[in-house]
């Protein structure tokens, strides 16, 4: 009902992760309601993900800073496409989004919408000049929305508004294809198995969980952690690996690298755990969720928001093993309690992250930011 709207959805990060992959999805979800463009940048990894039919417009990689060109360039295509709204998603494209609006003859309304904290004040002129000339924000937390309401001038800030991300629902696996995936890592059937899925770097505490394995090896538990997911450096996971040798960890801790179907994996786990010290948002525990899955995550950043402690899973004091593997300790002791908290985190899963409740909030949030609402 909304196709004659002209809608921009641009990204030039060169990346290929969750913010990326987020980006095609929703050029090709939104493009069922609106006259899509996205707009890419020359060297990109995820142009196979956005539909052919959207007919992708691609620029050089140097446009960051102040990229007077490519925002020439670009205020051409968004007067020749008649272009209403302009949806941003990687904060380094700011500013080529304010000057190619400013340059251009049909002036159209700018979305930012941020997928990574708001570290610090954003009160110097320039800054203020970006600000000012952003119609509308999207948070995806209402921690984020927050961090933007203490460090953008009030006097400049646009409207913000918080839509959770959401995950596709999917049916869990037969009863015998997780046994079958289980007995991958559990042959004898006797462990808990703990999954902790993402990128592995420093930033997302892989660390703190050896720290809290360690823990379980000295209280003789039957703990096994499978840490899912490709090294963004080489040498973190190298010393990673040295620590379980030196540790004396080699039963406890498998390193799986990148996995196509992490629900599936996570089916056969007994907890999923998040141990990032500030997640900004934690898809990845909604995912556990969507599937029945017991959860742990750090209680800094968005996580708070999806987990509600002791009642949909388990929060521990962010940066602090003891009390991560005191969380662990607690779902391995109790499994009629965990059980529950999985049945109810279900429920959360199906009723606030839905990526159908996601679209739906995204597409009125567009129309209504063109409509002046």
């Amino acid at each position: 009902m909304h196709k004659q709207i002209k809608l921009m959805e641009i990204c030039s990060s060169p990346g290929k992760g969750g913010l990326e992959l987020y980006f095609a999805t929703i050029s090709n979800r939104v493009s069922h309601f609106f006259d899509v463009v996205p707009v890419i940048a020359e060297r990109n990894q995820i142009e196979d993900k956005i539909d052919a039919s959207l007919h992708t417009v691609k620029f050089g990689s140097r446009i960051h800073y102040f990229p007077l060109l490519t925002a020439l360039k670009l205020a051409k295509l968004i007067d020749k496409q008649g272009v209403q709204v302009i949806h941003m998603h990687w904060n380094k494209d700011l500013t080529l989004a304010v000057l190619a609006k400013l340059i251009s003859k049909s002036k159209p309304k700018l979305i930012l919408m941020r997928h990574m904290q708001f570290p610090s004040k954003k009160d110097g002129l320039f800054h203020r000049f970006l600000y000012k000339n952003v119609d509308h924000i999207i948070a995806i937390t209402h921690t984020m929305e927050n961090d933007f309401k203490r460090f953008i001038p009030s006097d400049v800030i646009p409207e913000i508004s918080v839509n959770y991300l959401g995950v596709e629902p999917i049916a869990r696996e037969e009863e015998v294809v997780v046994q079958q995936r289980r007995k991958e890592y559990d042959p004898e059937g006797n462990l808990f198995l703990i999954g902790l899925v993402g990128r592995i770097d420093p930033y997302k505490g892989q660390d703190l969980l050896l720290d809290a394995m360690i823990l379980a090896k000295e209280k003789q538990l039957p703990f096994k952690a499978l840490i899912v997911g490709h090294a963004m450096k080489e040498e973190y996971l190298e010393a990673l690996k040295q620590r379980v040798a030196d540790s004396g960890l080699e039963g406890y801790i498998e390193f799986t690298g990148f996995v196509n179907s992490p629900r599936t994996l996570m089916q056969a786990c007994d907890a999923i755990v998040l141990t990032t010290i500030e997640e900004t948002f934690g898809l990845v525990l909604i995912e556990a969720m969507s599937v029945g899955v017991p959860v742990i995550g750090s209680d800094r950043g968005g996580v708070p928001e999806i987990i509600d402690h002791k009642r949909t899973g388990l929060l521990f004091k962010s940066g602090d093993s003891v009390a991560l593997f005191e969380a662990l300790s607690f779902l391995h002791q109790n499994p009629n309690q965990a059980k529950d908290f999985a049945k109810k985190a279900l429920t959360v899963a199906q009723d606030k992250f839905s990526a159908e409740q996601h679209l739906n909030r995204m597409v009125q949030c567009l129309h209504n930011v063109v409509e002046g609402k």
